[in-house]
C-alpha cells in the first residue's frame, strides 16, 4: 500500500475529497495508513527542512532517459538490462513509496518495507526486493496526488484522475503543482546518486513526452513494445492480482474495455508527442527482439541515443542474462473470440508493429 508514505494533509485530503467513502471490510487498512502517515509526518518535516536548500540548489546536468510503454510491455526488463551500467541512478521501491523520507530517514523506511516485500511480483514471479526499480508514478502521488494511480484507492473515480495522465483537461494550477513536484523528485534523487544521470521508467510517462522535453531538453526516450494479445492477458493478470491491495472502496467498473481505452489513448498521446524528438532522442525497441537477442538490441540502443561505450558494460550484462535464465513467461490461452476483440480494439497497433507477421498465441 505505497499511499502510506505521503503526508498527513494529502491523505486527509484524498479522504475528504472522495467524502470518506470506504468499505467496511477496508477500514482496517485506513486505519493502518492512517496511522504510519501520522507518525512518520514529523520526520518528512525534519527532513524537508534539513535538506530542502540543498535539494533545491542541485542542479541536473545530464537530462534524465525515460523508458517509457504500456504497462507489461517489458519496461521492468529493459530497465534491469540497463541499470547494469552504474553510470546511471534510478529510483528503488522503498523511495518510491517514501519519497519525502528518501535521505536522512532512509535506512528507517527500508527497514519497516523489507518484511513487508514479497520476494516476487505476484503478476509475473519476477524478483522483487527494496532494492527493485520502482515507476516513480508511485512517488509522484505521494508528493501531490495529481496521478491516475490515485484513483487505485476509489476506482469508481478513474475518470476523474485519469486527466493526470497528459493534463490535457487539468487546470493550471494542477500542471504546475505535478512539475514541481516531480522536479523536487528528481532533485532530490539526484542529490543522492551524486549527480548521476537518472534512469527512469514509467509508462504514464508515455502520456507526457511532450512536457518532459520542456522540462529536460535532452531527454532520451526508449519505448519498447510488445505483442497486443499478450499485453492484454497480463494486464488482466496484473489487476487481478494487484490492484485489490490498494481498494479503499470495492470498484464497480469494466475491466477489459478501461484496459482497451487506456491501451488507445496511450499510443495515440506517445506517436503525436514523438514526433517531436530529434533522432538521436527516441528509439523502439521490440520486447520480443529483446528478450530473443538482449545484446545486439542493447548495443542498438546505446548507438542511437549516445549512451557511452556499450563495450564496458556487455559483460555484467551478459552476467545478469545468465542468471535469468530460469525464469519462465506465462503462456496464455487464446480463444478466437478473445483474440477477434483483441484486433477489433487494437488493429491499428497490430498491424504498425507487425504481429500479425508473427506467430500468435496459440497459432
Amino acid at each position: 500500500m505505497f499511499i502510506m508514505g505521503t503526508n498527513l494533509i494529502l491523505w486527509l485530503k484524498l479522504l475528504m475529497k472522495n467524502k470518506f467513502n470506504i468499505s467496511v471490510r477496508y477500514i482496517p487498512r485506513v486505519f493502518l495508513i492512517s496511522l504510519i502517515v501520522t507518525l512518520f509526518t514529523p520526520l518528512i518535516f525534519y527532513e524537508h527542512f534539513k535538506y530542502k536548500n540543498k535539494i533545491k540548489t542541485t542542479k541536473i546536468k545530464q537530462d534524465p532517459v525515460f523508458i517509457i510503454g504500456h504497462w507489461r510491455s517489458g519496461t521492468t526488463y529493459l530497465q534491469n538490462l540497463l541499470l547494469n551500467d552504474n553510470q546511471y541512478g534510478y529510483l528503488n521501491l522503498v523511495e518510491a513509496t517514501f519519497p519525502y523520507l528518501l535521505l536522512e530517514n532512509y535506512k528507517l523506511s527500508r527497514s519497516l518495507m523489507k518484511p513487508l516485500i514479497p520476494k516476487t511480483r505476484p503478476m509475473d514471479s519476477m524478483k522483487m526486493n527494496v532494492d527493485t526499480p520502482q515507476e516513480h508514478e508511485f512517488a509522484l502521488t505521494n508528493l501531490c496526488l495529481l496521478s491516475p494511480l490515485t484513483s487505485l484507492f476509489f476506482f469508481n473515480k478513474e475518470n476523474e484522475y485519469l486527466k493526470y495522465a497528459s493534463f490535457a483537461d487539468a487546470t493550471q494550477d494542477e500542471f504546475i503543482k505535478w512539475k514541481e513536484s516531480f522536479t523536487y523528485l528528481l532533485q532530490k534523487l539526484t542529490f543522492k546518486n551524486n549527480g548521476k544521470q537518472l534512469l527512469l521508467k514509467n509508462p504514464l510517462d508515455s502520456f507526457r513526452i511532450k512536457h518532459l522535453l520542456e522540462m529536460f531538453p535532452n531527454s532520451k526516450f526508449i519505448h519498447i513494445y510488445r505483442n497486443p494479445y499478450e499485453v492484454f492477458f497480463s494486464m488482466i493478470k496484473l489487476y487481478e492480482k494487484n490492484t485489490h491491495l490498494f481498494w479503499l472502496h470495492k470498484p464497480d467498473f469494466n475491466l477489459e474495455s478501461f484496459i482497451f481505452k487506456i491501451y488507445l489513448r496511450l499510443y495515440q498521446k506517445l506517436y503525436e508527442d514523438s514526433l517531436n524528438l530529434r533522432s538521436d532522442q527516441f528509439i523502439e525497441v521490440r520486447y520480443e527482439d529483446l528478450v530473443k537477442n538482449p545484446l545486439y538490441e542493447l548495443r542498438r540502443i546505446y548507438e542511437k541515443l549516445s549512451l557511452g561505450d556499450f563495450n564496458l558494460v556487455e559483460e555484467r550484462i551478459k552476467q545478469y542474462i545468465a542468471a535469468l535464465l530460469e525464469y519462465k513467461v506465462d503462456i496464455y490461452d487464446l480463444t478466437s473470440d478473445t483474440k477477434n476483440l483483441i484486433q477489433s480494439n487494437w488493429s491499428k497497433y497490430i498491424k504498425r508493429w507487425k504481429y500479425d507477421l508473427y506467430n500468435l498465441i496459440n497459432d
